[in-house]
Order: structure tokens, then C-alpha cells, then sequence
């Protein structure tokens, strides 16, 4: 029986071991993602495996793999001896393709800084040797601030903590690009992944690194891998989570024992790209054990899905107001209530709207709503998907004025 054979022989076994009253709450109406075509909660497998990926090894001790988080599993309180040792990490991600303001007097580039660092994609991240705790920080994510993603090195797949730590959601391999880019938990196929090594990277933060060339139908990815010594398997769930960006095997063999990615530039098949990238590494002894439990101990499994409706600002109404210095005499919109900025979404994504380089608001599909605290003047538009795997041409923005994405025909109706 092959590798596959046996693997996919545990999952099965898995799902008969799962409690049987489990369901998934969703929502009847809810439209399917783009980003992702809803799957059963197990691990999609490709056949055949080319001999430049692993997508599935055994473990170190020669055992069966991880067994696959599914998304309908209520899963029993985690528990934890005490970790010899572990770090800190510090990271960001980091946006390409984003234009600034246009060239005017009234453009304040105080207030562009301020509604820049306020927007920042900051991570905080706690690695242990058999665990891994991702801390959302900064408010140009399109999931809540101080949202957590968490991962142990017995499970494939990862557990979103909502703030607070009073629930959780299991998340099945090939859902991250979903959760991160449309507040949703479908599930993508997984396809195999073909590494290549190339030659020793820069030294970053002070770590020395080499890289690891990944490609899979998702995208291309550059991996430069540095070593943290006692980071144990912790610097492997984070490679993890970066690979189920890419729709890669959960298994494919990328970080080993103590290694962690410093930087991460994932490029996508259709455009654009999005980098990851270590900003500060510090080693500990005293992270919280209760942090890293995945799940937390007295956190609830959630089934509802996050509500994805409406226009969200990002910033605000004073925030968006400190952009330019004074208002300009522009005329007024006949189809806009007072100087606001009427924001659509005629696609069928979630998308997010750039003002003059900034994350301003996020708009679910079909959503059309007010946007209130810009100054009467004009700015740069552009609107993008979180993953930059979408990207609008920017243009010329009146406020007030309507901002939108996709074709309606009476949106100034």
C-alpha cells in the first residue's frame, strides 16, 4: 500500500472517530467564495506526487502523519507540559503594487503616515517546539484584530481563536487563503508542490538563511529559511501555514527541526504578489503555556460563519479626514448624500478599497454603502483582494463621488 494509500486509509479512520452529532452552521443564502470551492472537511489529495515534493513523510519517529483538523470537529481541550523553550517572532506582511496620493497642496503626509502605521499587516507570533500561536495586529486585515491562528505539530491544518480566546474554529488544510482574504472557511483542493533549492539568501535580522524555491498552481513562492535554535517544530506550522497560502500539501517538506521562514515572497499565478517577512526574534522561557493550547481550554467551537456583509472602514472618520490638510472645491454628486464617499462592490469577492495608498474600507461581494470622513477633494481609488492576487487599476476619485468595483448599471441609483 503506498504512502497515499495509507495516509488517506488514517483520515478515514479519523472521520469515523469524530462525534457524530457535529454539524456545520452556515448560512443557506451564502454565496461560494471564488477564492476556494467548498470541500468535505478532508485533506484533498492528488494521486501522484512528483519526486520533488513530500506532501505527505511520516513523522520523525517513523509513525503516521498528522491527522487532518476537520472544519465540523468539536475538538477536546488541549493540554500542555511545560516547553523547554521558545521565541517571540515579530513579523509583517507586506503589499505590492499600491499607489500613493496624487502630487497637491492639500495632501497631508502626517495624516498618510498615521493611517499607514494604522493599517500595517503586523503579526505577533509565539513559537514553542510543538506549537504555534499567529496574533492578528493592525487594521488593514480584513479578519478582526487580535483574531489568532493557532497550530500544533501533531494536527495538519490550524484553529482560528477569535478575540478573546472564547472560541474557536478548526480549519482544514487548503483553508487559509479563504480565511485571510474573504472571512470564510471553504476549503480549496490541495495540489502537489515542486521544490527546488537554490542558493544561500541574505542575512536577516541577523539569521542567516538559504532558499527553497515552491511552486504549485496557486503560485510561486520564494522561501528563505533560517535556523532559531530550540524553535523545535514551531518554525514548521508557520511554513505550514505559509504553504496552505499556496494550496501546497500540508506535508510537502520545506522547514525541518528548528528552522522558521524569515521572508516569504509569494507570487500568484493570476498577478500580483504578497511578502512575509521576519521583523524581530526574541527567546523565551516564560510564554504563557495557555496561549499556545490549541484549542484553548475553556474556548467553545464556533459554527456560525463570520458575517461577511456590508462596507467595513478600516480607518476612522477622523482618520480618513487627517488624508488632506483642508478641503478644495470640487462639485457635488447628485447621486451621494453630503461628502461621502458611496463605496460598491459589483463583484463577487471581497475586495478592499485604497484611498491614495491606504487601506480604507473592505466591502463584502454585492455590498454598496457610505463612506464618511474624507474631505471634499480628490484622491487615488484602488481596489484589490486582501492576497493581491486581484488588482484594479487605480484612478482618479472625486469626493464625494462613487468608488466601485465590477459593473452595475445603476449604481448611482
Amino acid at each position: 500500500m503506498t504512502v497515499v494509500k495509507r495516509w488517506l486509509a488514517l483520515g478515514l479512520l479519523t472521520l469515523a472517530g469524530c462525534p457524530s452529532s457535529t454539524t456545520t452552521s452556515t448560512d443557506p443564502t451564502e454565496k461560494q467564495s471564488p477564492q476556494a470551492s467548498a470541500q468535505p472537511a478532508l485533506l484533498a489529495v492528488t494521486p501522484t506526487t512528483p519526486p520533488s515534493a513530500s506532501p505527505m513523510p511520516s513523522t520523525p519517529e517513523g509513525g503516521p502523519p498528522p491527522s487532518p483538523f476537520r472544519g465540523d470537529e468539536v475538538l477536546s481541550p488541549d493540554s500542555l507540559s511545560r516547553e523547554s523553550t521558545g521565541y517571540t517572532l515579530s513579523a509583517a506582511f507586506r503589499l505590492a503594487d499600491v499607489t500613493g496620493p496624487p502630487r497637491s497642496a492639500e495632501v497631508n503626509a502626517a495624516g498618510l503616515d498615521a493611517a499607514r502605521k494604522a493599517t500595517e499587516l503586523r503579526l505577533g507570533i509565539d513559537l514553542s517546539p510543538t506549537r504555534m500561536r499567529l496574533a492578528i495586529s493592525g487594521r488593514g486585515f480584513v479578519l478582526p484584530t487580535d483574531a489568532e491562528i493557532r497550530a500544533r505539530s501533531d494536527r495538519y491544518g490550524h484553529v482560528v481563536v477569535w478575540p478573546g480566546a472564547r472560541s474557536y474554529r478548526p480549519l482544514a488544510p487548503g483553508s487559509m487563503r479563504a480565511l485571510l482574504g474573504e472571512r470564510r472557511f471553504d476549503v480549496a483542493p490541495i495540489t502537489n508542490a515542486e521544490i527546488s533549492h537554490r542558493e544561500d539568501g541574505a542575512r536577516r535580522i541577523g539569521i542567516r538563511t538559504h532558499k527553497i524555491e515552491v511552486t504549485t498552481r496557486a503560485g510561486h513562492g520564494t522561501f528563505e529559511i533560517g535556523k532559531l535554535d530550540g524553535a523545535g517544530e514551531g518554525g514548521m506550522l508557520l511554513c505550514r501555514l505559509l504553504l496552505d497560502l499556496m494550496n501546497a500539501p500540508p506535508g510537502t517538506s520545506l522547514c525541518t527541526t528548528d528552522e522558521v521562514p524569515v521572508r516569504v515572497e509569494l507570487r500568484w499565478t493570476s498577478r500580483g504578489s504578497l511578502v512575509f517577512e521576519l521583523t524581530g526574534a526574541l527567546r523565551r522561557t516564560d510564554i504563557p503555556l495557555a496561549s499556545l493550547l490549541v484549542p484553548p481550554q475553556t474556548a467553545s467551537f464556533a459554527s456560525a460563519p463570520l458575517p461577511v456583509s456590508g462596507i467595513a472602514p478600516m480607518l476612522s472618520s477622523q482618520e480618513l479626514a487627517a488624508l488632506r490638510s483642508n478641503d478644495i472645491e470640487v462639485p457635488s454628486n447628485p447621486s451621494v448624500d453630503g461628502d461621502a464617499l458611496l463605496v460598491v462592490n459589483a463583484s463577487v469577492e471581497l475586495r478592499v478599497l485604497f484611498i491614495d495608498g491606504v487601506a480604507a474600507a473592505w466591502a463584502a461581494p454585492g455590498a454598496r454603502g457610505e463612506l464618511r470622513g474624507l474631505r471634499r477633494g480628490r484622491y487615488v481609488a484602488q481596489w484589490r483582494t486582501f492576497l493581491g492576487d486581484s488588482i484594479e487599476t487605480p484612478l482618479a476619485q472625486t469626493v464625494p463621488g462613487i468608488a466601485q468595483v465590477g459593473f452595475v448599471p445603476d449604481a448611482g441609483k
